[in-house]
């Protein structure tokens, strides 16, 4: 199962997404739209969410929940086990790691949480996972689909293409992010300081931009916080290690903002 999620909608990559897994020889079997909440959000990371700060929970709960997302059932290529090949073939969350020809490389990774996809990472995930995202009938048409090797294809298309045309296209790069608030703030000092020194808390700068009477933009939270969040709690590890994960410790932020 893979979960194209709404930073995919917004910045126009599902179709891009449907063309890399059919290059690769993945078949879409399976297609529904679903809108995430928070309890969704705690249910598919419910083994790696005690790790997470306040912020990141924060986060998920406010990009998750901003559009509908893409939900894909996809048949392997070959005998391989879906499950494992797909985890390995997305690519890491950090981009610093993913590798050119995975999946997330493909479509532009920005940061640890706007990554664009998810994905179960085992068959037990998967049965999981079906269950967050599908009613008990949706499950069954899921079974059946599966069952007789169904190709869905353009029904995926169609759906991305539906999706993406509710959407203003966004691009959710920081410097872009930055930029535009700056541009909007040149009257506001306190707040042109704060993007102009070091990096900040996020926090702060949303806060100057609410007294300042330039309250910002649900996705400008979304990319201030993912960007400059602290991601995981110190020395908690998650209660099952995710399949994705490296040993790598987590990358913090403290790089000056794009002047």
């Amino acid at each position: 199962m893979l979960l194209l999620k709404p930073d995919a909608v917004v910045r126009r990559k599902l179709r891009t997404a449907l063309s890399w897994l059919s290059g690769q020889g993945w078949r879409v079997v399976y297609a529904q739209r679903f809108r995430v909440n928070r309890w969704a959000v705690r249910a598919f990371w419910q083994y790696q969410w005690n790790t997470a700060t306040r912020d990141r929970r924060e986060m998920a709960d406010l990009y998750m929940s901003a559009t509908d997302s893409l939900v894909l059932l996809l048949r392997a290529p070959g005998d391989a086990d879906a499950c494992s090949a797909l985890t390995r073939v997305k690519g890491s969350s950090d981009p610093a790691r993913c590798r050119p020809g995975q999946l997330r490389h493909e479509l532009g990774t920005l940061n640890q949480q706007l990554n664009l996809v998810h994905s179960a990472d085992e068959p037990a995930d998967l049965v999981r996972e079906i269950g967050i995202c599908c009613t008990a009938g949706e499950r069954a048409a899921v079974y059946r689909a599966l069952d007789r090797d169904d190709r869905a294809e353009d029904v995926a298309r169609e759906l991305a293409a539906r999706l993406e045309s509710e959407q203003e296209p966004l691009d959710l790069t920081f410097a872009a992010t930055v930029d535009g608030i700056r541009a909007r703030a040149h009257d506001h000092p306190g707040l042109t300081g704060l993007l102009d020194g070091r990096t900040p808390a996020w926090r702060e700068i949303v806060r100057q931009a609410d007294r300042a009477g330039l309250p910002l933009t649900r996705w400008e939270r979304v990319v201030l916080g993912t960007s400059l969040l602290v991601p995981t709690l110190p020395h908690v590890v998650p209660l099952v290690p995710d399949a994705s994960s490296t040993a790598s410790p987590p990358r913090y932020p403290g790089s000056p903002l794009p002047r």
